[in-house]
C-alpha cells in the first residue's frame, strides 16, 4: 500500500470511486451516441452473415428499441478499455509493483483475446451457423424473423464466442490460485481435449457439425496458448532444502 493510499480517508476513497464511475459512464454515453450515429451501418454488418435478409418487426416501437440495443452494446464494447482503465486507476494505489507489472499486460491481453474471438466468430462461425439454421426451414416453414430476436441471437452468439477466447486467462487464474498446475495441464491434455469436445457439442446453439468443429479447433489452440502463459507468468516453486537429521 502506498503512502497516498494510507493517508486517504474513507470519504476520499468514496469520492474517487464516484469520479471514476462518472468518467466510465460518460465514456459509455459518448460511445453509445456514436453507435446511434452509425447504427444503420452496424445493422448492415450484423445482417451480412445471414445474407442480407430483411427482418420483421411486430410493434411500432421495435425498430427504435433494436437500434438502441445495437448502439448501446456497440458503445459498451468500444468503451470497455476506458471502463477497465477507470477501474484500474482506482485500485492502482493499492497494488504492489509486482502486481502492477502483471495486471497491465493481462488486462490488455484480455481485451485483445475478446476482440479476436468476436471477429473470428463474426467472420467464420456465425455465417455457417446462420445459413445452417435458416436452411432448416426448407419448404415446410415460412421463416419470419423478428428484428429483436435476430439481433439478440447474433449479439449473444458473438458474446459467447468472445468469452470463449478468454479461456487462457481463466486457466492462468486457476494456476495462480494453485487449483491446477502447468505440469498437470500438460499431462492431462487428453481430458482437456474431451472437455473441449463436450463444450463444442453442447455450447453451440445450432448443433451443426461444422460449427462444432469451428468452435473446437480454436479452443484447442487456446488451451495450448494457456500453457505458454503459465510458463511465462508462473515460476516453478523452489525445491525445499533437505533437513539433516
Amino acid at each position: 500500500m502506498t503512502n497516498r493510499e494510507k493517508h486517504m480517508t474513507l470519504v476520499e476513497h468514496l469520492e474517487e470511486l464516484r469520479q471514476r464511475l462518472q468518467y466510465a459512464v460518460l465514456g459509455l454515453l459518448i460511445t453509445t451516441g456514436l453507435g446511434l450515429f452509425f447504427v444503420d451501418t452496424l445493422l448492415a454488418l450484423l445482417l451480412r452473415p445471414a445474407g442480407g435478409i430483411r427482418l420483421t418487426t411486430l410493434t411500432v416501437i421495435e425498430p427504435f428499441l433494436v437500434k438502441v440495443k445495437v448502439a448501446f452494446l456497440f458503445g459498451f464494447a468500444v468503451s470497455m478499455p476506458w471502463i477497465i482503465y477507470q477501474l484500474y486507476a482506482f485500485v492502482d494505489p493499492a497494488l504492489t509493483e509486482q502486481e502492477r507489472r502483471r495486471t497491465i499486460p493481462l488486462a490488455l491481453l484480455a481485451g485483445l483475446l475478446f476482440a479476436i474471438g468476436v471477429v473470428f466468430g463474426y467472420l467464420f462461425i456465425l455465417p455457417v451457423s446462420l445459413h445452417w439454421l435458416l436452411a432448416q426451414a426448407g419448404t415446410q416453414f415460412n421463416a419470419l424473423i423478428t428484428a429483436n430476436a435476430y439481433i439478440s441471437f447474433v449479439l449473444f452468439f458473438l458474446l459467447i464466442v468472445g468469452a470463449t477466447f478468454e479461456t487462457p486467462l481463466v486457466i492462468l487464474t486457476l494456476a495462480f490460485l494453485g487449483v491446477v498446475s502447468p505440469q498437470t495441464l500438460r499431462r492431462e491434455w487428453r481430458i482437456a481435449y474431451m472437455v473441449i469436445g463436450g463444450i463444442a457439442v453442447f455450447g453451440t446453439p445450432d448443433w451443426s457439425p461444422v460449427t462444432m468443429l469451428l468452435v473446437a479447433i480454436p479452443m484447442v489452440l487456446l488451451y495450448e496458448f494457456s500453457l505458454i502463459l503459465c510458463r511465462l507468468f508462473i515460476r516453478p516453486a523452489a525445491p525445499q532444502p533437505v533437513r539433516e537429521t
